[in-house]
């Protein structure tokens, strides 16, 4: 039996003395590639102590946390980083956790009106030395912040405003922008077989011929007029303005070219998307040990010999929520875009 191993390192926001502890009651983190804020909750026996006195003598709001846990005989991993955002002192102690995401919600953004917005440049004029993974010389258009809000809601705001943009997350303490754009592999992937390491799935299979999608391809240039294409035409109508309406029965996926600088890029672009984005399709969870290690990102390849439909599949793990405890260590693995070959 395997044996597990946890670690929590807590660095004092004043002080900068570091706490660490190597037991605990339960670990459970939600990370995801569509969530702003990553969580995590940790439950911790009240006879830790640290130096002889209990733990909550030394940490405090605000200091930062870094989770890892694993098996002894495969190393341990990191699965959050961040500041603890509540300590309640009860029967075991909770500390309640947020990502980089909590010092986000106390940046304040004030009202202006950007003729061209930059992602990139907003959020590096507000948060001080973060590390960007944000395409180069994206073109939104203008944006313009009516009220006084956090930057954690300018950004949520933003991503409402601009459907393309997928979301944004964290991950290692750099920013990510996520678009909706045609999936392609990059990593290697990470292989889960329900014969060898899958605990349980709820997964959903469904054929290419039960899903009727149409793709709305949007370009904006830079003096900010915007350029549209829609594919398949038989999955639009045309309203009496002109205005294009995707059909009852058919669901609308939105893509962002920007680089697509002439209209007939852009409809060659929402073409060869909609002939990538129809395939069949894998929806839902599977339940995983805590090996392999996921992390919100990674390519998952499904592998299993006794349904077809599924073995030799790619999909891009959107989201995990990691469980470790006494009963074990579990992965918890949304799939997300599935990657076509």
């Amino acid at each position: 039996m395997l044996k597990l191993i946890c670690k929590i390192e807590i660095i004092g926001k004043e002080t900068q003395k570091v706490v660490t502890f190597e037991y605990v009651n339960s670990i459970e983190v939600k990370t995801s590639i569509k969530n702003l804020t990553d969580t995590a909750t940790v439950k911790v026996p009240r006879k830790i102590s640290w130096k002889g006195k209990p733990i909550t003598d030394f940490i405090s709001v605000g200091d930062k946390i870094t989770i890892s846990a694993g098996y002894e005989e495969f190393g341990i991993q990191t699965l959050f980083k961040g500041y603890l955002k509540s300590i309640k002192n009860v029967f075991p102690i909770i500390l309640e956790c947020e990502n980089e995401m909590y010092n986000l919600k106390r940046i304040t953004v004030k009202p202006e009106n950007i003729a061209k917005f930059d992602l990139k440049k907003f959020v590096e004029k507000y948060v001080n030395g973060v590390k960007m993974n944000v395409p180069e010389n994206l073109t939104f258009g203008s944006l313009n912040i009516q009220t006084e809000m956090t930057m954690a809601q300018a950004l949520d705001a933003i991503i409402q405003k601009y459907p393309y943009l997928k979301g944004c997350y964290f991950k290692d303490g750099e920013f990510y922008a996520v678009f909706r754009t045609v999936p392609s592999a990059g990593k290697k992937p990470i292989v889960f077989s329900p014969e060898k390491n899958m605990i349980s799935d709820n997964l959903t299979y469904t054929l290419e011929e039960d899903i009727k999608i149409g793709v709305k391809a949007v370009a904006i240039l830079s003096d900010n007029s915007k350029l549209e294409a829609y594919a398949p035409a038989v999955a639009f109508t045309t309203n009496s303005k002109g205005k294009k309406n995707i059909k009852k029965g058919y669901g609308q996926r939105q893509f962002f070219a920007p680089q697509c600088k002439t209209q007939k890029e852009l409809e060659y672009f929402a073409k060869k998307t909609d002939e990538e984005w129809i395939t069949d399709k894998m929806s839902g969870t599977f339940t995983a040990f805590g090996v392999p290690h996921v992390e919100k990102g990674d390519i998952v390849e499904l592998r299993d010999s006794l349904r077809p439909e599924r073995n030799k599949k790619h999909f891009v793990a959107e989201g995990i929520t990691y469980n470790f405890g006494t009963n074990g260590f579990r992965q918890v693995i949304t799939l997300g875009d599935f990657i076509k070959h």
